[in-house]
Order: structure tokens, then C-alpha cells, then sequence
């Protein structure tokens, strides 16, 4: 993985002449990713897999509107953070806010649509109904992830994590956890055409809003040229694009 000057020869400013001979700065802006359909969609295993998805839809529509390009590279989750940390990629899309994360990361103002988290548990077990209901369980989620919080008054529960959630699915149908935390739609693709004996219990954790996050790092950041970036995602928020991208591909099972 390319890594001298933390990565930041990834901000390639281009001097580009817009009406009127106003000269805009064009950035191409590093992106961390993993595959999480349908938010983050990684297509093609070859040299140049090609990249869609709620999340990324709607940033390469922002990024068109102001004029930067992107190029991603695909790493895990827990790695995307540290990367993010580091200053080695320039943004990551759809981590949930934290404070330790907003130390590291810059989230723009422009929250992108809830994801609800579903309950998966063996086809086998008594249905959960309760948060109460896991209290003393092995509950499996996402090597860095950040909803445990949410579970949080439930202390007697046994965190496992995983790097992926397809790892975490098959140990459920294994029964080596209890039950799995995932967000909903992600969980619909992914078990679409995989025979596993697991179901979605009654149990949906309210979703928190998904972001998209800025390494403060960036020479992106730092010199401020974000801010026609996040004008941008604040419009599209606004003007209801946002909510297309979403319902295209809720509407699709992508």
C-alpha cells in the first residue's frame, strides 16, 4: 500500500478555470472502503473493481458537483479507521460518530439516511423481542464498530467480533455466538443466496446516523478546502438526493 507522505500524494491539486476565469482547486481525495452492500458495493476482483452503493453514490455525486475526483482502496473496516487515523486515506464513508472517532476524524454536516441495526439469531431459538433478552449472550458484531454503546446497560453480554459480517453469520449458523448485530439492509444482500439457518428476530436497534468522515490529517482538512465539498452534500441532503440514491436501491434489494 502506497504510504510516503501519509498517503497525501493522493491530493493532486489540479488548477482548473470555471465562467468567468474563477479558478477552482480540483482534489483527487483518497477513500478508504470495505464491501458492505448496498451502502459500500466493491464489484470485480481484477486490478479496477468497480465501486457503487448508497454511500458512494452519493459521494462521487458531491464530488462531481465540486469538481474533485476519488480513488479508492479497499481495506477492512478496522483498517479504513486506522488508515483514517493515521492520515493515510482522506475520507471514509458511513462510520457512526464517537468521540474517540471525532478525534481523528472531521464528519461533514450532512448525515446520511439511519441504518437500523437487525437482530440475527439461530433459526432454532426462542425469537428476541428485548434488548434484555441478550444479557448474559454472545452477541457477534464488526471489529470496530461502534454500536456496542448502545447495548451498553447490558454488561453481562459477550462481545465477539469479526472482520466481516459473512464471517459472523456463518459462526451463528454454527452456533458459536448467540446472535448477530448487522444493519438491515446489508444483511438482506447478504444472505439473499447463502442457505443458512439463522433468521431476523423482532428485535431492530434504532439506527444512528451514518456519516461521512474526514481524517484531520488531510491536507483536504487542513487547508479548509473541504468546505465546498461538505456546500455540496448539504445540498444534496436538501434537495432530496440523498434520499433517491436510498430509495433506488431500497427499492431494489441491490
Amino acid at each position: 500500500m502506497p504510504g510516503f507522505a501519509n498517503r497525501l500524494i493522493a491530493f493532486c491539486a489540479l488548477i482548473v478555470l470555471c465562467g468567468g476565469g474563477k479558478a477552482v482547486l480540483a482534489t483527487e481525495l483518497l477513500v478508504a472502503i470495505n464491501d458492505a452492500p448496498p451502502y459500500r458495493i466493491v464489484a470485480g476482483e481484477g486490478q479496477e473493481p468497480e465501486f457503487s452503493g448508497i454511500y458512494v453514490e452519493v459521494l462521487k455525486e458531491a464530488a462531481s458537483r465540486a469538481g474533485h475526483t476519488l480513488r479508492f482502496d479497499v481495506v477492512p473496516f478496522r483498517r479504513a479507521l486506522y488508515l483514517m487515523e493515521e492520515g493515510g486515506a482522506d475520507i471514509m464513508l458511513g462510520p457512526n460518530r464517537s468521540a474517540e472517532r471525532e478525534k481523528f476524524m472531521y464528519f461533514f454536516d450532512a448525515a446520511l439516511p439511519d441504518e437500523p441495526k437487525a437482530i440475527y439469531q439461530s433459526a432454532l431459538t426462542p425469537d428476541i423481542r428485548q434488548i434484555e433478552e441478550l444479557a448474559g449472550q454472545h452477541v457477534g458484531v464488526l471489529r470496530g464498530a461502534s454500536y456496542i454503546d448502545a447495548l451498553s446497560s447490558e454488561e453481562s453480554i459477550e462481545w465477539v467480533e469479526a472482520a466481516d459480517y459473512l464471517t459472523l453469520f456463518r459462526m451463528l449458523n454454527q452456533q458459536y455466538v448467540d446472535a448477530v448485530i448487522v444493519p438491515e439492509l446489508l444483511a438482506a444482500d447478504l444472505l439473499s443466496d447463502k442457505n443458512l439457518a439463522v433468521r431476523k428476530a423482532s428485535l431492530v436497534l434504532r439506527g444512528e446516523p451514518s456519516l461521512i468522515g474526514l481524517s484531520r490529517k488531510s491536507q483536504f482538512f487542513l487547508s479548509r478546502e473541504y468546505r465546498g465539498l461538505e456546500k455540496e452534500l448539504i445540498n444534496m441532503r436538501d434537495d432530496g438526493t440523498f434520499d433517491d440514491i436510498y430509495r433506488r436501491y431500497a427499492g431494489s434489494g441491490s
